[in-house]
């Protein structure tokens, strides 16, 4: 299994792991090590891209994923030389885009908290996405008025990012995960998110530290129909 350090700290952009090996499959070449701070693609959020270098030897990172074993792939490909089996080498990703992709994931788990303030019943989260381009999250239920909800929705919003709320982390035994109806394979940890104050939620993700670092958030359209609701939003 590989270290995963990203869930620490969003905001370690460099450091340095063992390399382990080179594997490919139907993606490509990828680099293999015993810890990372890339991010692989996940939970409605974007991969990390950088670079790992040892000495001049540079590999380009183009994707990330994370397979059923535990074991982190950095898909790219050398821009010069080769690691040898032991190597140390140094991890360096894109810092905008990890901040841009933090902020749109914090943005999304924000927009849950203000949706929850709506009152709404029976409206609950079932789908994220926090790409750049067209971020949402999904909603099992319906709202009657969106245009009406849509003002009210950004009122809360903009009273949240106000208020500075501090994103909470902490990881849950698998027990306690249970109990909370959070997912956690058996015998390992959980990782929950929240806004303070508001409910936790299972999360693997980068997030920002509080949600005046998401900057101005802007609900851009509610789509209601057919029991699901999508709310579409953007960052400046």
């Amino acid at each position: 299994m590989t270290k995963l350090n990203y869930l620490n700290d969003t905001y370690a952009f460099e450091s340095e792991a063992k390399f382990v090996e080179i594997k490919e499959n139907e993606k490509g070449k990828a680099v293999i090590l015993d810890e990372t701070i890339f991010y692989p693609q996940g939970g409605g959020q974007p991969a990390d891209k950088g670079e790992i270098v040892s000495g001049d030897n540079v590999f380009a990172v183009e994707d990330v994923r994370l397979d059923e074993n535990g074991i982190v792939w950095h898909f790219g490909e050398f821009k010069k030389g080769d690691f040898a089996n032991g190597n140390t080498v140094a991890l360096k990703i894109d810092k905008d885009r990890r901040i841009l992709n933090a902020r749109l994931h914090s943005a999304g788990h924000l927009l849950d908290c203000a949706v929850l303030k709506m009152g709404i019943d029976n409206f609950n989260p079932t789908k994220g996405f926090h790409f750049p381009e067209g971020p949402y999250v999904e909603y099992e239920g319906a709202i009657e008025n969106p245009a009406e909800a849509m003002a009210i929705l950004q009122g809360n919003i903009d009273e949240l990012i106000l208020q500075d709320l501090k994103v909470e982390s902490r990881n849950m035994n698998s027990e306690e995960a249970q109990e909370k109806g959070i997912h956690s394979p058996a015998g390992k940890s959980a990782r929950v998110v929240s806004f303070a104050g508001f409910p936790i939620c299972g999360c693997g993700g980068t997030h920002i530290d509080s949600a005046a670092e998401i900057g101005k958030l802007t609900v851009r359209k509610i789509k209601s129909g057919q029991g699901k609701t999508k709310i579409s939003y953007f960052i400046e």
